[in-house]
């Protein structure tokens, strides 16, 4: 009886999603893609439909989302012309979603309609919400008429970060117009930008490129304007680490000091090349200084009084490893070994 029960309500569940095959969508609906799918005409979704992108790739022209765009982990929506997210006035709201890696580029513009009427009418958004490792890469323009609530919202993990690339001139709906309020949204504009902060977002721009703003800048970004589909090539990258090759040569000498809790071997440490000291075991761990809290810049109440170049240790409330470089404590993290 119970495992009756289950089919029909997985049934049930199912049958709510229609897949979409590119027909109209009706308000009161939800449609859903599985695999890659060209629709040669627009796209609507009025208020009240969903349009779920669960695997693959929807390539469109203009996209008119008055309801939800969900766009799934992994998967992505292309669109040769524009987006327009939201009715100015309409008092309905609207929204993209983006997942962990998936992204949206389009070659057209994005606007950005305010349906609560500058303020007037509030309780109703038009925005995109971006996951970790999601990139928006907008190759037009892009307008944004709100002025009480930001464009785009990061709701991924704290450690992650989102693109929002506009390669072309970006505006906004005057004062209090910001991209976003979230540090993991890294906003970059290539183009102009006119009434509209950078809020809480990490930003580049305006006229950004590779050597403006290097460590926000993604590898896989073309610093050329026209170019246009680079988000599949951001998000690839997204993980990867630069490195070369090891140094090769003869070692300039071998350890002579190790700790061991193993039986100490007789060729151990004598063949590990160009080190001091040298340690070993199966089953334990190696424990650095561990301390409440520094300040990137050091603060008066941090817990190292007079740091010292070179000092290592383990910041117990941002959970990472930090270096004193002599001016600033950053986190180690993994880079190009130059």
């Amino acid at each position: 009886m119970i495992f009756l029960l289950m089919v029909a309500f997985y049934t049930a569940v199912s049958a709510q999603c229609i897949p979409y095959t590119g027909q109209a969508i009706l308000a009161g609906n939800t449609y859903c893609l599985n695999g890659n799918l060209t629709v040669g005409t627009n796209i609507s979704i009025p208020n009240g439909a969903t349009l779920i992108i669960q695997s693959g790739q929807l390539k469109s022209v203009d996209v008119q989302v008055n309801g939800i765009l969900d766009i799934k982990d992994g998967a992505s929506v292309r669109s040769t012309g524009s987006i327009l997210i939201g009715t100015f006035g309409s008092r309905v709201s609207s929204v993209i979603k983006l997942g962990k890696k998936s992204y949206l580029s389009l070659t057209g513009s994005v606007s950005q309609g305010d349906p609560t009427f500058m303020g007037a009418f509030p309780g109703s958004t038009s925005t995109i919400q971006m996951d970790a490792g999601s990139v928006v890469e907008i190759c037009g323009t892009f307008s944004q008429q709100s002025t009480t609530y930001p464009s785009i919202n990061y709701v991924g993990p704290a450690n992650g970060k989102a693109y929002c690339i506009a390669k072309a001139d970006v505006s906004g709906g005057g004062a209090g117009s910001v991209i976003s309020n979230d540090s993991q949204i890294v906003a970059i504009a290539m183009g102009s930008v006119t009434n509209l902060g950078a809020g809480g977002s990490s930003f580049c721009g305006p006229n950004a490129t590779s050597a403006t703003c290097p460590s926000l800048w993604p590898a896989g970004l073309s610093n050329d304007k026209t170019s246009c589909g680079n988000a599949p090539t951001i998000i690839d990258d997204i993980d990867g680490f630069c490195t070369k090759p090891a140094t090769t040569g003869t070692p300039d000498g071998y350890t002579k000091f190790g700790i061991t809790v193993q039986q100490k071997s007789n060729v151990w440490p004598e063949n590990i090349p160009n080190g001091f000291l040298a340690m070993e075991s199966k089953d334990k761990g190696f424990v650095i200084t561990r301390v409440q809290h520094v300040s990137q810049t050091p603060q008066p109440g941090d817990a190292i009084a007079d740091p010292k170049e070179g000092m290592l240790l383990y910041d117990i409330q941002d959970k990472c490893v930090k270096l004193y470089n002599g001016t600033e404590w950053k986190c180690v993290q993994r880079s190009c070994n130059d």
